[in-house]
Parts: structure tokens; C-alpha cells; sequence
């Protein structure tokens, strides 16, 4: 039978349709070393293991975020194209110049290992307790000349079927311009932005800023 209306001649595949839960995860750049080349080099799926959503080794979970979620930037800068005499329009007007990603997120853990990677820490040290001090950890804030990068991968599960999908990105440097708010009835919450750049030793095609990983239905 022909649809009655225009909308319902639309198809529509839920598997094609994401929602649902996300962690957001950040590599030891000392021991998470090799980009992955499936959704298993980043967390366990029913069918690689038992313990399902086990994270790889070197990998460090952020926790919970605000209900706003991660936001996941790209964009490219056009170029104004090359004047003529000849001709009436620019030549390769509107061809992409450069290429940016970038990505952004409310942690609600607010410990010092998130602040230091938010923030572009320093050493973190801890002290014993003694009859003076109680036991405590501290987190150098330096100026530093240079930021740390990581991998950084959002894993998403949508509730529907269970199926994952990993974007996963090959180096993430904070972009540090926030702000903490300490509150007598909010929970303090840390605002994290990194900058995904590209890695131009890759080959094109071949993810030079990242992959995205989908499980099939």
C-alpha cells in the first residue's frame, strides 16, 4: 500500500538512530601506547569477555559528566579560493583550508587526577598522616611549557540492542580556560575541553584524527 503521507515514506532504521550512556576515557600516555583497531582495545564487549565494559589496561574512566553530555567539535576554515583577472569568481573558492576537532564536557568527579588532567597538573604527592597532619594528597599547579597528550575515546551503548560505538581520538590536549565554581548547595562541577589534533604522519583514510567504531547490529 502507498504511504498516505509524505513522512510516512520515510525510512527508518532504528539501529541508525544512537542514544544512551557514555563513558568518557583518557589514556596513560606512558603505558596506552597504540592506537586501537577495534572496539576491544578500548573496552570489552559480551563477545570478547566476560566481565563486559572492562576497560583496556592504561585506560582511566573520568566519571559522570552533567546532563549536557560531551559535545564533539569538528570544523574546517574555508579558503577565499585565488583571485583572476580572467575570471569573474575566485579559483578552488570555498575548498577546506584547515581542519579542526576539539570536544567538551562537565566532569562531576571532581578528584585530583581529573583536575590534573583538566588542568594541566603537575606531580601529585601524598602525605602520610603524623600527630600533626592528617593523611592528604596534594597537586602541583605550575606553567608549565608544554601539555600532555593523551588518546581520549567516548564509548556510547544504546539500551535498545546493547550495540557500542567508540570514537576514538589519537591525540587530546587540554584546551585549559575554565572555570570551577565552589558552592555551598551545587555540586562543584570541572569543565573539560580538549583540543583533538591531528597526527599528519598518518596516512589520509586512515583516521589522521581518529576513528569512529560501530558494532553492528
Amino acid at each position: 500500500m502507498a504511504a498516505t503521507n509524505l513522512r510516512d515514506s520515510v525510512t527508518v532504521t532504528r539501529t541508525k538512530i544512537w542514544k544512551g550512556t557514555f563513558r568518557l576515557v583518557v589514556s596513560d600516555p606512558d603505558e596506552y601506547t597504540s592506537f586501537p583497531g577495534r572496539i576491544e582495545s578500548v573496552i570489552a564487549t559480551s563477545a570478547s569477555a566476560d566481565d563486559k565494559y572492562t576497560l583496556a589496561s592504561g585506560l582511566t574512566d573520568l566519571g559522570p559528566t552533567t546532563t549536557d553530555g560531551l559535545t564533539v567539535r569538528r570544523t574546517a576554515e574555508l579558503s577565499d579560493g585565488i583571485e583572476l583577472d580572467q575570471r569573474r569568481t575566485n579559483l578552488d573558492e570555498g575548498e577546506p583550508d584547515t581542519w579542526a576537532m576539539s570536544c567538551e564536557a562537565t566532569l562531576r568527579h571532581t578528584d585530583l587526577d581529573n583536575f590534573g588532567i583538566a588542568w594541566e597538573g603537575g606531580t601529585q604527592r601524598t602525605h602520610a598522616a603524623n600527630g600533626s597532619h592528617v593523611a592528604q594528597h596534594s597537586l602541583a599547579l605550575d606553567a608549565p611549557q608544554e601539555f600532555t597528550s593523551r588518546m581520549l575515546f567516548a564509548v556510547q551503548e544504546d539500551p535498545s540492542n546493547g550495540n557500542m560505538r567508540v570514537f576514538a581520538f589519537r591525540d587530546a590536549t587540554p584546551a585549559v580556560d575554565s572555570e570551577s565554581v565552589l558552592g555551598r548547595t551545587e555540586a562543584t562541577n570541572l569543565p573539560l575541553t580538549m583540543t583533538l589534533r591531528a597526527d599528519t604522519s598518518i596516512d589520509e583514510n586512515s583516521g589522521q584524527f581518529g576513528m569512529i567504531f560501530e558494532e553492528d547490529a
